[in-house]
């Protein structure tokens, strides 16, 4: 299965690709967690007080996040969460993604390793299928696949 942007669902890809985006979440992982250990949300003024270190981390999630979250999705794992704000601030209980709201989780009453736990279990989906993902790319019906559909898409964009 192939997405409007040209991604592959994570039981279509190569281990290559499996591997590509297995780092990739690792990576978005450790930089999250530095992220929440050297940050503290300041409850009075709904902000986050940064260290240095969770600043650096704030902008290399910035630079990712959209791709761990397109990822994470490709790897059918769907990061929401229900957050419950109190009503003293007027709040109702609403779904919060968790990657694309990751600065705004505390604020949201959703512990910061809730967005953990969900990176964890994409990267598990990765892991499970790289026997997989190595089978498919070693196999000549794998790759045929990949050239019919190539094929047959460009003939339905050119309209014929």
């Amino acid at each position: 299965m192939i997405s409007q942007d040209g991604t592959k669902h994570y039981k279509s890809i190569t281990f290559g690709e499996n591997s590509a985006r297995l780092r990739m979440l690792k990576n978005f992982r450790e930089i999250v967690v530095e992220y929440f250990e050297n940050s503290r949300l300041d409850l009075e003024s709904g902000s986050h007080i940064e260290k240095e270190e969770a600043k650096d981390a704030r902008a290399a999630i910035n630079l990712i996040k959209q791709k761990a979250y397109i990822t994470m999705r490709l790897a059918d794992v769907n990061p929401r969460a229900a957050s419950t704000p109190s009503l003293a601030s007027g709040g109702h209980d609403k779904n919060v993604d968790l990657i694309l709201n990751i600065f705004n989780l505390g604020r949201n009453g959703i512990p910061s390793n809730t967005a953990v736990d969900y990176i964890e279990r994409a990267i598990d989906v990765y892991k499970e299928n790289r026997l997989d993902s190595l089978m498919r790319t070693i196999s000549p019906f794998f790759w045929a696949g990949i050239l019919f559909d190539h094929i047959f898409r460009g003939r339905r964009e050119e309209g014929t």
